[in-house]
């Protein structure tokens, strides 16, 4: 009678290999075969007792890990203890030494800084430093939010009731003092602009026919009560002019509009009146629609210097008095962060401490003015703001930018050799303004990247997208 043969198909995965496992099992009296991936034979597998079957599957299944590990294909394995040097030296499967190889490299944790990726080239977003020990204070986080530094923020409106003309700037738009903005055309305006000719007419009629009299009178040609009543009447319309003067101003015009209406240099259009810039900045607002009528009090335009923003941020009940204590020695200096730019610090200082609590919230708000030359900063942008507390001490630091995470284990990325940077697994201490404690993990005259470490973390994440030498 002819014999089943009977088989076992043992899938293992290891470290990035798929290793499929054949047991050929002969029945028994069989005559024995030799088994391809143990190296014992079939009937003495059979012979043997289970438990020494799943021994020799183990040391199966070890043996196949280790020639995975000898293949460069130890994918993460340096978090656990592994040596990522080693790794990085040992030849991969495209027969290189595996920091060399671009599809490789990132199993040992290393990237290439190419010089075209420091900021000292064109283009370039890497900076790096020498880690060292320096003076830091401990710091407070809070959570805030950007708004506009309402010192240098107007919001603009016409003066009198008109129908606007023109609109000479788009939002977005940068002004200068002084820069026309819109202009109404308003019958309002127009009445005051005719008051205020016909007043300095008089005045100067008045004035004249006054000295015409003072000449008379002092000849004996005219009596003293007609200079008197010419006196009275020109001091009647300057004053009317004044009033007039002043309701021009009123209604928006500067001592230089008015000087130039008394050289006659308005034109023809007596009713048109222009509103112009009160500060330089940037058109953040605008509702302006030529033809629509607007009234005093409507908001035009917003004009604001973006150069600075506010940053407010509520501080709890119980941290409070550690803030207003700092606060009593002078500006509390912050490190504002914003998702929008990770890896970026913005200055600032804690200027303004409020004085009453949120009964919802029981916060008390804060204020801190931050620096914006370059205008990245947006208002309604959520941000995070660290308060620079207490003394001076001197710790081992990385800057905030450098350090990284992955999976709860925090990383930066130090030199190596020549180009090359490497993975370092770190223990973060205390929490700095800037700063990070470093308690494990580097010393002092280490070199490490800085600004834009985030840029190479993708690359040695890529085993988590899919990506590898295998592809």
């Amino acid at each position: 009678m002819k014999q089943a043969w009977k088989y076992k198909i043992t899938l293992r995965v290891a470290t990035g290999l798929l290793a499929v496992t054949v047991l050929w099992l002969n029945p028994p009296g069989a005559a024995g075969s030799e088994c391809g991936a143990c190296g014992d034979t079939a009937a003495k597998k059979a012979a043997a007792p289970e438990k020494d079957v799943a021994k020799a599957e183990a040391a199966d299944c070890g043996a196949q890990g280790n020639e995975a590990a000898e293949a460069g294909h130890g994918h993460g394995g340096h978090k656990s203890g592994g040596d990522p040097v080693a790794t990085a030296l040992a030849n991969c499967e495209h027969k290189v030494p595996l920091y060399q190889c671009a599809e490789c490299r990132y199993e040992a944790g290393v990237v290439k800084a190419d010089a075209s990726l420091w900021k000292n080239e064109k283009g370039g977003l890497l900076t790096d430093l020498t880690v060292s020990n320096r003076k830091v204070r401990a710091a407070m986080t809070l959570t805030g939010e950007v708004r506009l530094n309402e010192n240098a923020a107007v919001h603009l409106s016409p003066r009198v009731a008109g129908v606007i003309e023109s609109v000479a700037v788009d939002i977005g738009a940068t002004v200068k003092v002084g820069d026309e903005l819109f202009a109404i055309n308003s019958m309002e305006f127009g009445r005051a602009l005719s008051d205020y000719e016909r007043s300095r007419a008089l005045t100067a009629l008045s004035e004249k026919n006054y000295a015409r009299e003072k000449t008379l009178v002092a000849q004996k040609a005219s009596p003293e009560q007609d200079l008197i009543a010419a006196q009275m009447t020109y001091e009647q319309h300057r004053t009317e002019l004044r009033a007039a003067e002043q309701t021009l101003h009123v209604m928006g015009l500067t001592e230089e509009n008015v000087t130039r209406l008394q050289d006659g240099a308005h034109g023809p259009a007596v009713s048109r009146l222009a509103t112009r810039a009160p500060l330089s900045g940037t058109v953040v607002e605008r509702h302006a629609v030529i033809g629509e009528l607007v009234e005093p009090g409507k908001d035009v335009m917003l004009i604001a210097d973006l150069t600075t923003m506010w940053v407010w941020a509520n501080v709890h009940e119980r941290d409070l008095a550690a803030l207003v204590k700092a606060r009593e020695v002078g500006p509390i200096p912050v490190s504002i962060m914003v998702n929008a730019y990770p890896g970026r610090t913005f200055a600032g200082k804690i200027d303004y401490i409020g004085v009453t609590v949120d009964e919802q919230t029981r916060t008390v708000k804060v204020r801190a003015t931050v620096a914006n030359t370059d205008r990245a900063l947006r208002p309604g942008m959520f941000c995070e703001v660290r308060a620079a507390l207490g003394a001076e001490e001197e710790a081992l630091t990385v800057p905030r930018a450098a350090l990284l995470s992955d999976e709860g284990q925090d990383f930066v990325f130090a030199h190596w050799k020549d180009d090359y940077f490497m993975r370092r697994f770190i223990t973060k201490g205390r929490d700095f303004v800037e700063h990070i404690e470093v308690r494990d993990g580097l010393k002092p005259g280490e070199r490490i990247v800085a600004e834009g470490a985030f840029l190479l973390k993708s690359d040695i994440l890529r085993e988590k997208m899919g990506a590898g030498c295998a592809d």
